[in-house]
Order: structure tokens, then sequence, then C-alpha cells
């Protein structure tokens, strides 16, 4: 690989053609891990055969559970072992009515439909990478944060889905906020220590 080779090389191939090209710098820990999102079957069977990690949607974690568990067994038939991802977002307030209160506010009348279905329809219609009966249910979800996983409720609440994610076998989750800023200081402080408690998150 050209991460580990020292020194220039030439490469010639049908897109390329490299006359003492360089790869620098190296990566500091040897191959780097590679990470290929994936939704389609095809994209799955890519990603299981040439990643280290899988990123990919959670729309329902009893589905996902047993896909995370067919895609392991996919990635070891190949002689590889993968970790799958998804992506999540958060909405962390003191009390639950407090959470619940802004998902309204920023999906009721606030959300941009046009744009959502306009989303969907380029992420999931045309890729088929969902199945249909969970449409209607990813339409809101995709007005609430891009169709990730929601997190959403009091500090004790969102650090018991972030360890639902984890018992269904996903080796990690993204985090989105409406307003990053204001709002990741909170669940830091918030959450975090919950994790760390429970064993799911290893303390700086």
């Amino acid at each position: 690989a050209h991460w580990e080779r020292q020194g220039s090389f030439d490469m010639k191939t049908e897109h390329f053609d490299l006359k003492g090209a360089e790869s620098l710098p190296k990566p500091i820990n040897g191959r780097p891990p590679i990470l290929n999102a994936a939704g389609s079957g095809l994209g799955r069977e890519f990603a299981t055969r040439n990643a280290d990690f899988l990123f990919t949607s959670a729309p329902d974690l009893a589905r996902t559970k047993d896909e995370i568990v067919a895609l392991k067994e996919q990635a070891r038939g190949k002689g590889r072992e993968v970790e799958v991802l998804t992506f999540s977002h958060v909405v962390c307030r003191p009390t639950e009515k407090e959470a619940q209160d802004y998902v309204d506010y920023f999906t009721g009348d606030n959300a941009d439909w046009d744009a959502v279905d306009n989303l969907m329809n380029l992420q999931i219609s045309h890729a088929q990478s969902f199945p249909h009966d969970l449409l209607m249910q990813m339409r809101q979800l995709f007005a609430m944060g891009h169709g990730g996983v929601p997190l959403i409720g009091t500090p004790e609440q969102v650090a018991d889905k972030i360890c639902d994610l984890h018992a269904a076998g996903l080796g990690g989750t993204t985090l989105s906020f409406v307003d990053y800023t204001k709002e990741f200081p909170y669940f830091r402080d918030n959450v975090l220590p919950i994790l760390e408690a429970r064993g799911i998150r290893q303390p700086d």
C-alpha cells in the first residue's frame, strides 16, 4: 500500500499514470482505518470486503441488530472483521418536556418539508437503501436530523438510548445538534459522565 511504501514510486493504471510520486505524510500507526458509508446491498458487500468500519443508518434498532449480525458474518466469510457505525441527532434538556417541545418547534411549523422530501428522494427512493415501510418514519427523522437515530430527552434518557445502540451491536455513532456550540457543552457535562459510569465511554 502507498501509505506503507518508502520513497517515490511509479504507478500506471486505467485512470492514473504517475512517475516519481510520493505519499506523504505517512499514517502515524501504519495503515489508516478505512470507513465506508453503505445502505444498499451492493454497497454493504463492498464495505464488508474493503472497509474496517461500515457507516449506515439505524432507523429501527430491532432490524439493525439483525443486520449487524449478518454484516459481521458476511465480513468474516471474507476473512475480515468490520465494525458498524451509525449517526444520531441529540436534543438533550433538563426535562423530557423541554426536549420534546424543542423537537416539536424545529420539526413542526419550522421544518422545510420540500427540502426534506427532496433529500429523501435523493438518498432513499433512488438508492433503495431502506425498506418501504420505514419511509414515513424516516420523513420525520430526516426533518429532525438527516435521518439519524433520535437521542431526545433528559441526560439519563439520552444515555439510555446510546446504551441501546451499543447493545444492538453498533461500534459507535456520530452526534449532531441543532446548535452545536450551545448544546454540546450540556451534553458533555451531563451525558458523558453517565456513559463513563456505565462503561460505555472511556474517561479522558
